[in-house]
């Protein structure tokens, strides 16, 4: 599934789902899966080897146990195998890729979590998901030396904020939607081959997607 493919399936999702009084909550191995993907992130960006491998163990190892639940739960069989292929390529590379491939590996984990959220009862809208990727794809493509990439990623956030920013701002959070707006604004200037410059603003953004989240509860 490609980066624009995923930013679309995501905001179809949450702006044609079911109401959330419909829905199951959210299952505790999909949550599982979805923070030992951002562990990984944290160790491979600490270089550590050890816990890279393990938590990839854990995140495959969750990830496989969980495809019938899932279908269960009606995520379609096509979403729930990208899951297991794409936790399974992270144990692949968890041992001997490199430390950037790692992280983009897990980052494609998580690239599926608004799409597979969105099939379940939570408050928080998907999207703010689909913002924490598009940040981190960010920093990564340019860490990984790809300026292309880095744009099309931030003409995806661009376009996924687009969509998000009026419910953040009718849920009370107008303050935070200025402050991501203005970092937006601040990714599409930036020169996708200024390496530290971009990366350094994508981890600003990473921080307001906190934000974002905590006006929903």
């Amino acid at each position: 599934m490609t980066l624009s493919a995923c930013a679309a399936a995501a905001l179809a999702l949450v702006l044609a789902g079911p109401a959330l009084a419909a829905k199951q909550p959210v299952p505790a191995a999909l949550t599982a899966a979805e923070s030992n993907a951002e562990d990984i992130v944290d160790a491979a960006l600490a270089h550590d080897r050890s816990s890279v491998v393990s938590i990839a163990q854990r995140l495959k190892a969750t990830a496989n146990g969980q495809v019938s639940s899932l279908r269960r739960d009606g995520v379609p069989a096509a979403l729930v195998a990208e899951l297991r292929q794409r936790a399974d390529r992270v144990a692949a590379v968890a041992r001997g890729g490199t430390y950037v491939q790692v992280l983009l590996a897990s980052n494609a984990v998580s690239a599926l979590m608004p799409d597979l959220y969105a099939h379940f009862a939570s408050p928080v809208p998907p999207a703010i998901q689909a913002l924490d990727y598009l940040d981190r794809e960010v920093q990564f493509r340019s860490l990984a030396g790809e300026p292309a990439k880095v744009t099309a990623a931030v003409k995806e956030l661009e376009r996924t904020w687009a969509h998000l920013r009026p419910k953040v701002v009718a849920a009370g959070g107008r303050t935070q939607a200025a402050a991501y707006a203005a970092h937006v604004s601040a990714l599409v200037r930036v020169d996708p081959r200024s390496g530290a410059r971009v990366q350094a603003e994508a981890a600003h953004g990473l921080a307001l997607v906190d934000t974002l989240e905590q006006v929903f509860g």
